[in-house]
């Protein structure tokens, strides 16, 4: 089966075996965050008492990318280029489509 994917505007087969869009999004935006030197780590963070939300943080002077492992490939990828927007990018080589992704889903 084809289908349109609204969010890169291209076609993809799906089935066994094949990547989304969304998944090569997710794929280099990881590979940004490592690069920034964040730690990806995907978690259930669902909590009855606290509000709990993806994002970075520090734990002994290791910066961590924490996201909810719920999220959709698309939601995950809007989170991690989310937190890259916020960081100096100018000292780190990124691949031109991955700094696009950034500033397109980062805002």
């Amino acid at each position: 089966m084809i289908r349109q994917n609204g969010l890169f505007g291209r076609r993809t087969e799906s089935g066994a075996g094949s990547i989304t869009p969304a998944g090569v999004a997710l794929l280099l935006l990881e590979d940004a965050a490592r690069r920034m030197g964040l730690e990806v780590k995907y978690g259930d963070l669902r909590d009855d008492e606290l509000t709990i939300r993806s994002g970075v943080c520090q734990l002994r002077q290791r910066a961590f990318l924490v996201v909810d492992k719920r999220l959709g490939q698309k939601e995950r990828a809007a989170v991690i280029a989310r937190e890259l927007a916020r960081m100096d990018m100018e000292a780190v080589y990124l691949p031109p489509a991955a700094r696009e992704l950034i500033e397109t889903l980062g805002r």
